[in-house]
């Protein structure tokens, strides 16, 4: 593990602290702050927002089905 001295993670952007890895590969507290404590588990999530009824039920389930097939040619 790698010391740092005055660096303070919290006030840094991201770019920053990416730039900062980069040059203090070993230093686990700056991996931390980046991949850990920013990480947002909703991030790459797509929301979609319907009607709570037999129709909005329907778009769902056409979404999903969507999905399976797109990932099914991907494979």
């Amino acid at each position: 593990m790698e010391v740092h001295l005055n660096v303070n993670f919290k006030e840094m952007t991201n770019s920053e602290l990416r730039a900062y890895i980069k040059e203090h590969r070993s230093d686990d507290e700056a991996i931390r702050e980046l991949f850990v404590n920013r990480r947002s588990p909703d991030e790459t999530a797509t929301w979609y927002s319907f009607p709570h009824n037999a129709e909005g039920l329907k778009q769902g389930e056409e979404i999903i089905s969507a999905k399976i097939k797109e990932n099914k040619l991907e494979e």
